[in-house]
């Protein structure tokens, strides 16, 4: 297994279209494996990689590195005492199932409201789910899905001991989340020049004006 590690910096816009070709290249030659750690420390990205021999029983374990119709998936957010802001959390759900097609995807909050992490993994398991997938609808690695949703987690699954589950990194730094900000940006800039109405995360808050 070989390591490869890459020094965190500023990315211009040539070293974006470089790590793009790059990603492409390993992506295309490399199966990748389990991370044996994630932490905190983000100031190198490690990756492991093996090569890709084509055997049946890399195939198979590739194959279980997909998300199959056994699957199910708990997409967890932080929670709110604000139900407008929890309700979000099920229209991304809604948007995320339309968009991979998977069959069992259930909302979870990891706190301040309903339905729970147990919640949730519960009714993937009575959906037929044979494994569970906790994705953290967080943006950085901190302490709650360092220790409270893997606490969360592994006790939603003591109710559930033969489905193994595995939660997964949060969104973190990745490159689609720049044009998301940015498509944020302009369109708030949009509305403060009265060409927009607010959008569905302001309507009816008044918050997005220019202050002088």
């Amino acid at each position: 297994m070989h390591t490869i590690s890459i020094p965190f910096q500023p990315l211009s816009a040539t070293h974006t279209n470089k790590l793009t070709s790059w990603s492409i290249d390993v992506r295309n030659s490399a199966s990748f494996v389990k991370l044996p750690r994630i932490g905190l420390n983000i100031g190198n990205i490690v990756m492991s990689a093996k090569p890709n021999s084509g055997s049946s029983s890399e195939t198979a374990q590739g194959e279980s590195c997909t998300v199959g119709e056994k699957d199910g998936v708990v997409i967890v957010d932080h929670g709110s005492r604000r139900e407008e802001s929890n309700l979000m959390l099920n229209d991304f759900v809604a948007m995320f199932r339309a968009r991979t097609g998977y069959k069992i995807i259930e909302p979870a909050h990891m706190e301040l409201a309903e339905p729970t992490i147990k919640d949730a993994f519960g009714k993937c398991v009575q959906q037929g789910a044979s494994r569970v997938i906790v994705s953290p609808y967080f943006l950085s690695p901190g302490r709650h899905w360092k220790q409270d949703i893997p606490a969360l987690a592994a006790e939603a699954s003591k109710e559930h001991s033969n489905i193994p589950y595995v939660v997964t990194a949060p969104l973190g730094l990745h490159e689609l989340m720049v044009d998301v900000m940015n498509d944020r940006i302009k369109y708030c800039l949009r509305h403060v020049a009265g060409n927009v109405e607010e959008c569905t995360v302001c309507a009816g808050t008044g918050k997005c004006q220019l202050y002088p």
